[in-house]
């Protein structure tokens, strides 16, 4: 029914964007005299917390071939909210230039519909200062937001600067069982992304010339009404009357102030003065910046113009 098929793979490039945040974390390890003896970075991967852990548990066992390392990152994208906050002008568009060679369309695009994407980083490790070590280096780049610049509409050049909240660390120590059993410490953290969703790209003709029509009242202007200061003496003081009348050229006398008023002619006047911008050449395209060429026009007789026809018509 909606009749468009598009992908922008915007979430895609969320998700991406915010596990590229946190790809370059490391551990160091030192002796006791400070000296740094090994570093170890951090592997993170497109997990949720419950299936990260079920796998180190899965494979610490015992009679496991392979085990898990740690530590070691996950996160999982786990919620999708509208943000009424956020909403912009339904009717809104914006504009680019259509790129591809020997066109001369432009491209348009209403706006976005905002919506906050909700992310949970998870990190396991096996000891307290693993632990605070990873904590360490991401607080401090969330107060509590970070902003981070993507480029999710390349055709359009729509790179906005998306702000991604920390809002919630928690901690937990899942250790239980024997001496035998491997111990893990879990570290969980909130976000929250403000995002856009956005339509699909529609294409447009680009704006060749523009046409400015001056017009002159096409008959003579209503005379108006006037203010008369009454004269004064010893008897009486001046009031200023309204005064309906007219008046004449041979009278004398009476101060008129003229009120402000507009000729009703005005509006059913036809074209004294045209002017009209073109750019150059006339086959421009959308991207193109040759310059403006500007006409004046003067026409003795009113005129005006047939808005179907776009034709001159005489009055």
């Amino acid at each position: 029914m909606l009749g468009t098929t598009y992908y922008h793979e915007t979430i895609r490039k969320y998700v991406a964007v915010f596990g590229t945040l946190f790809n370059d974390i490391n551990i160091q390890r030192r002796n006791s005299a400070g000296v740094i003896t090994e570093q170890i970075k951090v592997p993170i991967e497109y997990s949720a917390k419950d299936r990260m852990l079920l796998h180190i548990r899965r494979m610490s066992t015992t009679d496991a071939s392979v085990q898990t390392t740690l530590p070691r990152m996950g996160f999982v994208l786990n919620g999708i909210t509208y943000d009424g906050v956020r909403k912009l002008n339904t009717m809104g568009q914006v504009y680019a230039a259509n790129t591809a060679a020997s066109t001369s369309t432009l491209l348009k695009q209403y706006n976005p519909v905002p919506y906050n994407f909700d992310f949970e980083l998870t990190a396991a490790v096996d000891n307290a200062e693993d632990g605070a070590q990873i904590f360490e280096q991401i607080v401090p780049f969330f107060t509590p937001e970070f902003t981070v610049s993507v480029n999710l509409i390349p055709s359009m050049n729509v790179k906005p600067d998306v702000s991604i909240i920390l809002n919630s660390t928690t901690t937990e120590d899942s250790y239980e069982g024997d001496f035998t059993t491997r111990r893990e410490i879990i570290w969980t953290f909130g976000f929250q992304l403000k995002g856009y969703i956005y339509p699909d790209v529609k294409s447009g003709s680009v704006t060749k010339q523009v046409i400015v029509n001056l017009r002159m009242p096409g008959e003579e202007a209503e005379l108006p009404e006037y203010i008369v200061l009454e004269d004064s003496s010893d008897f009486s003081v001046n009031y200023l009357l309204l005064d309906a009348d007219e008046g004449s050229p041979t009278a004398t006398g009476p101060m008129k102030f003229i009120t402000e008023t507009s000729s009703t002619g005005t509006g059913a006047a036809g074209i004294k003065t045209r002017l009209t911008v073109s750019p150059g050449p006339g086959d421009v395209t959308a991207d193109d910046d040759f310059g403006y060429t500007t006409t004046r026009e003067f026409f003795n007789d009113n005129i005006d113009t047939n808005l179907t026809t776009g034709l001159d018509v005489n009055l």
